[in-house]
């Protein structure tokens, strides 16, 4: 596999090179997950006090051809090779070594010896061995509160974008809202293995009634695909709320919900897409259900109070 000799060949030129100290590689191929499609990534730690003249990118050329090498959107830099292949690269000084512990809880790797291609002190073994194991576990009602919340944040201003008639955002906000659907649905499913890219080996690792309920939720920015794609998200979303949030007595704010579902319909008929308002909608049962059982476990709580 070519990303596998290029591997080789960043190990062999950062063992050649006495300015790298240090140099972790990270994401698939670091799990065992890497294939033909992958990119490859690493963490590169070089002298302090040879840092500011480190030229990077010709560094990586005397390594492989490069045809462009730029900060990404997420202030990653990144590599295209003339071979095809995307590298990502943290170059950082010596003295950074520490902040991979800070990765703890995103990155991990089964072992010390698939990560770590160099260590002249072995300073980055002594931080990194915070990240051997297995994927981390992912549980407990502050996560769940998190997600469900920036979900029906992201559902309020979607809604709001489709009927102010802005569908090509409304589309891309959809797909962010997604992230956080998908979480919830791993949550549900019991598989949180890719959990900072909730969408990755999706079609693996959910169930095929779970994935293929999913694909419904997604459509092109016409209007009246959009819209049915909204729904069935925002119904989706409404059911997981209720089986993985109820159980731990999660407090979402119902006024904001049903806004959610208000602005829904309007998007619908607006849309012209042939479905029917709230009263009779499919996803009103599943708000009902939803805001019902808050209401329950509030007056539960209520008449305990009051026994006190």
């Amino acid at each position: 596999m070519l990303q596998q000799k290029m591997i080789e060949r960043f190990r062999e030129a950062f063992h050649d090179d006495a300015r790298v100290v240090a140099a972790l590689m990270f994401g698939s191929f670091a799990t065992g997950e890497g294939d033909a499609f992958s990119d490859i990534e690493f963490a590169v730690f070089i002298q302090d006090d040879s840092f500011e003249g480190f030229e990077q990118r010709s560094w990586l050329n005397a390594v492989s051809p490069v045809a462009a090498y730029f900060l990404d959107d997420f202030g990653h830099h990144t590599a295209l090779f003339e071979n095809g292949i995307r590298g990502e690269f943290h170059f950082m000084r010596k003295s950074d070594i520490p902040i991979i512990s800070t990765w703890q809880g995103y990155g991990w790797f089964p072992s010390l010896d698939a990560a770590v291609l160099i260590d002249r002190s072995g300073e980055l073994s002594q931080y990194a061995s915070a990240l051997v194991g297995g994927p981390p576990l992912r549980e407990g009602a502050p996560l769940v509160e998190g997600i469900a919340l920036n979900l029906v944040g992201l559902m309020l201003f979607g809604v709001n974008l489709l009927n102010r008639g802005e569908h090509a955002r409304a589309w891309a906000l959809l797909s962010k809202a997604h992230e956080n659907l998908l979480k919830i649905v791993r949550l549900h499913e019991g598989s949180t293995n890719h959990w900072p890219t909730p969408s990755r080996a999706l079609e693996a690792d959910l169930s095929e009634s779970a994935y293929k309920r999913y694909v419904t939720c997604t459509a092109s920015a016409e209007p009246g695909a959009l819209c049915i794609a909204y729904h069935e998200s925002w119904k989706w979303s409404l059911e997981l709320f209720k089986n993985v949030a109820g159980p731990m007595n999660i407090e979402l704010p119902e006024t904001v919900i049903a806004q959610v579902q208000r602005l829904l319909d309007e998007a619908v008929t607006h849309c012209n897409v042939g479905r029917q308002p709230s009263s009779a909608n499919p996803w009103g049962s599943a708000q009902q259900g939803f805001c019902s059982g808050r209401k329950s476990r509030a007056a539960e709580k209520q008449r305990s109070t009051k026994k006190i």
